[in-house]
């Protein structure tokens, strides 16, 4: 799980800058991972599809437009598949960062390398702490939205902040999602439910993860 890709400087801890993101995917080839997208590993996940040894699924939060700008060439460049988890109030907006527009990410799916996903409309900091009805329109708007303007199903949500607990979890999946992701880490596999499936944050875990998956391809 990445956020923004910025030129050089950060603006905040989470950010990636283009020499790290270079860096880390280079790495990803180098360990001869299979990078494959988050619907494939649903299908891997729901129905037993098999999938190459060492497969990881790429994702990014927040539609920044540096993804557009810095994360995007570099996905063409090593033929990467990635999901990016859109928060639909603030696309094409400026807040404090500058965010994709419809356009831009029309280009990216275009490509078939960038899976448009939800997280949200106005990204709550805890969507525990809403109201079901609340909740229900962050979940149920943004998935519309998405799905009016790519013309593709939105099979996926990723917690806006990591927060969620059982609750939120079978509201998501009430809300016609089919699987969700969290910001706990380790394997996919070893999630305990399709709505609360792991990722590894990129800012804390990158080297965890790659020996988590140098690891499980020795088993």
């Amino acid at each position: 799980m990445w956020h923004d890709v910025v030129p050089d400087t950060k603006e905040v801890w989470f950010d990636t800058t283009v020499a790290e993101l270079k860096a880390q995917f280079a790495a990803i080839r180098s360990k001869h991972c299979n990078v494959i997208p988050l619907e494939t590993l649903y299908k891997h996940l729901s129905e037993g599809t098999p999938v190459p040894p060492r497969s990881v699924v790429l994702t990014f939060d927040d539609n920044n437009r540096g993804l557009y700008e810095y994360a995007f060439p570099l996905l063409k460049q090593y033929n990467f598949p990635a999901t990016f988890f859109v928060h639909t109030n603030y696309i094409g907006v400026t807040t404090s960062k500058q965010h994709c527009d419809w356009k831009m990410l029309m280009e990216m799916q275009r490509s078939g390398l960038v899976s448009i996903q939800g997280h949200s409309c106005s990204h709550p900091a805890d969507m525990r702490l809403m109201s079901p009805a609340e909740a229900d329109k962050e979940l149920i708007d943004s998935k519309a939205l998405i799905e009016k303007h790519t013309g593709r199903p939105v099979i996926a949500f990723a917690y806006t902040e990591g927060h969620y607990d059982d609750a939120l979890a079978q509201r998501v999946a009430r809300d016609g999602y089919k699987l969700a992701l969290t910001e706990d880490w380790g394997s996919a596999e070893a999630s305990r439910s399709l709505f609360v499936v792991h990722r590894y944050s990129i800012h804390k875990r990158f080297a965890q993860a790659l020996r988590d998956i140098a690891a499980s391809s020795r088993h």
